[in-house]
């Protein structure tokens, strides 16, 4: 009997935890985007809002995301994910690379945060990608950049899979 209870126990923890992101979304897409030709700076490239642990947040057209930062090696895949919190503070969280897109581990965002949307980076030119020095459209390094926006909630911390 034990293990029938343990097993809805953290099945009922998971869904607890997901109905909370719920609580934490983007209501509309940023349009996210590079900033402008040669940089290494994305932007939202349209208004958005996010609703963020009860609280109505609301991002400007060309708001700059925070600063990418960490380096990928040329010819991995890797994400940086775009989040917001109730105060309208920025982040950018970069997650562990891969061999391939499906190998990528997006890194943990905060429950208390709203995901504005991702970029995935897949070096493939001459050299690694280094955030906040290459930019997005370097013609050398090549890194492929594709931009995600994701206005509903997405939180990749969670997941409902089995143990």
């Amino acid at each position: 009997m034990s293990n029938y209870s343990d097993g809805h126990i953290e099945s009922r923890k998971s869904l607890i935890e997901l109905a909370k992101s719920a609580n934490h979304t983007l209501l509309s897409t940023g349009g996210l985007a590079i900033k402008a030709g040669g940089s290494a700076l994305v932007k939202a490239a349209t208004a958005c809002r996010a609703f963020v642990n009860g609280t109505l947040v609301s991002i400007s057209a060309n708001t700059d995301m925070a600063a990418l930062a960490g380096t990928i090696t040329a010819d991995l895949f890797n994400v940086y994910v775009f989040s917001v919190d109730s105060a309208g503070t920025l982040y950018t969280q970069m997650g562990t690379e891969g061999a391939a897109l499906g190998d990528i581990v997006f890194p943990v965002v905060p429950a208390d945060r709203a995901v504005i949307g991702f970029i995935i980076v897949n070096p493939t030119g001459t050299g690694n990608f280094v955030g906040g020095t290459t930019a997005l459209d370097d013609a050398t390094v090549v890194p492929n950049a594709v931009y995600v926006n994701t206005p509903y909630p997405f939180n990749p911390s969670l997941s409902l899979a089995a143990a």
